[in-house]
């Protein structure tokens, strides 16, 4: 395993799968690629038109994701091999999947759940995406 994906979302399950990609990483002698994406307000709220605003939002996303990748950094502290870190914006699932097949990642590590608090009593609807539709091996981690 060359190249693990850890999508990464500051949540209590994002941070555990943080953690078993390293052990993973750790064990293969792999590269870790740490990917943050910021899901546009425009996606959520498509009828607000005041473009300021829409963009005052997008720069807190935009803060907020490279904290928590900084945050992810950490973890990889004395980690042996390569670690890069990505932020990008659009679709989330669709986003995960386009950079892991960019980058020929190996495999895709998540958390069953993100921040959302609708995906409670299920797989979260971005992991359950990326399951669905990736072409990559994939770890989902409670």
């Amino acid at each position: 395993m060359k190249k693990i994906l850890v999508a990464v979302d500051g949540s209590d399950n994002a941070k555990k799968a943080i953690s078993k990609a390293r052990e993973i990483g750790e064990l293969a002698g792999s590269e870790i690629h740490l990917l943050y994406v910021v899901s546009c307000f425009r996606n959520c709220h498509p009828y607000v038109v005041d473009h300021a605003y829409e963009a005052e939002i997008n720069r807190v996303l935009l803060e907020q994701g490279k904290k928590i990748l900084e945050e992810s950094l950490d973890v990889f502290e004395g980690y042996s091999g390569k670690v890069k870190n990505s932020v990008l914006s659009g679709d989330v699932a669709k986003e995960i999947i386009e950079y892991a097949e960019n980058n020929q990642c190996d495999l895709i590590v998540m958390g069953s759940r993100g921040l959302n608090t609708f995906s409670r009593a299920m797989l979260g609807s971005i992991s359950n995406k990326v399951l669905n539709h990736a072409e990559k091996s994939i770890l989902i981690v409670r």
